[in-house]
């Protein structure tokens, strides 16, 4: 109660559109497909003392087209404690975990991370904890075979993990990621892959210019292949070029991008990438616009084929943000 007046509340309002066609939508699901999100989302930060705070993001979805909530709550997607010691950085509870460019992670897990070295030129961030798979680019196959009685496991797996960071100037990036992926039952049960499953890869970035940018990297993981998951689905990699960026205090900025990317469903848990999606391979291109202060509008593209089985597949993105 004495640190009320110390908390301090972002977030944003977005509105996507997302549309995606093509042979692999037409032969499995027989006309494209069509999302339309609203979702309303805060991010409180509370300080406790001069070197704790805790943060949190809760996140409101609804559907545009029918007019109704994914399930009409608000969920609690983050809450966790962050201790800042001068270059070190603590986080204990359910906190983001980001590895390099996003390809192999993007999401939340409950445990605790530590950051040394952060903002150096060395640097490393170790994590470790549960994270719930329902949640991951698998979630909808184990979904699927929980509602029809073909896995009765857990679906937590445990995960430790460290990506590694140097960054000798400011045109100059390269990020090593290492993770492993724990879960018996449902790795070598329903998935028929490795227990415990290892990731490893890397990546760089290059700023020839400070407006434009090229990055890439590849990852892969340890395990064979199955008759769910195939050779070609073992590794992931990313190549993109950008000009500029968006950013939201500043109207009329942007930014332009061309990307081709692979995703493999073995090397990928839960990637970032709005255009290209898990299992999928092909270009990506897209960009951003600052229309007002703290309004962005973003579109991509995406052309290329779905992985399992060559078919082709597009998809187009559009949203609009409102932060605050």
């Amino acid at each position: 109660e004495k640190n009320a007046d110390m908390v301090k509340w972002n977030g944003e309002l977005r509105y996507t559109y997302e549309v995606v066609g093509g042979e692999f939508v037409g032969k499995y699901m027989g006309q494209r497909q069509t999302n339309n999100e609203l979702l309303f989302r805060l991010e409180p930060t509370a300080e406790v003392n001069d070197h704790w705070s805790v943060k949190a993001r809760l996140d409101s979805k609804t559907n545009m087209k029918t007019d109704a909530g994914n399930d009409g709550n608000i969920k609690l997607t983050r809450a966790w404690a962050e201790g800042k010691y001068g270059a070190t950085v603590v986080r204990l509870g359910k906190f983001p975990v980001f590895t390099e460019q996003g390809v192999l992670f993007d999401g939340e897990m409950s445990g605790a991370g530590l950051t040394l070295g952060a903002d150096r030129t060395v640097s490393a961030t170790l994590y470790a904890g549960r994270y719930n798979l329902e949640d991951s680019a698998w979630g909808g196959e184990i979904t699927e075979a929980k509602e029809a009685g073909k896995y009765t496991g857990g679906t937590t797996a445990s995960v430790q993990g460290i990506t590694l960071n140097w960054d000798p100037s400011d045109r100059f990036h390269l990020g090593v990621d290492y993770l492993r992926l724990g879960n018996n039952k449902l790795l070598t049960g329903m998935m028929d892959v490795k227990d415990p499953l290892n990731y490893y890869g890397a990546g760089i970035t290059y700023r020839p210019v400070q407006t434009v940018y090229l990055s890439g990297g590849y990852w892969k993981t340890n395990s064979h292949e199955s008759a769910e998951i195939k050779k070609e689905h073992m590794k992931s990699y990313n190549i993109e070029l950008g000009y500029k960026g968006a950013e939201p205090e500043n109207m009329h900025s942007f930014g332009l991008y061309a990307a081709y990317r692979y995703l493999g469903q073995g090397a990928s848990i839960a990637p970032t990438f709005d255009g290209v999606d898990w299992g999928e391979k092909g270009w990506e291109v897209g960009g951003d616009y600052t229309f007002a202060k703290n309004v962005v509008g973003t579109l991509k593209y995406f052309n290329g084929r779905q992985l399992s089985d060559d078919k082709k597949l597009n998809r187009f993105y559009g949203s609009l943000e409102y932060f605050f």
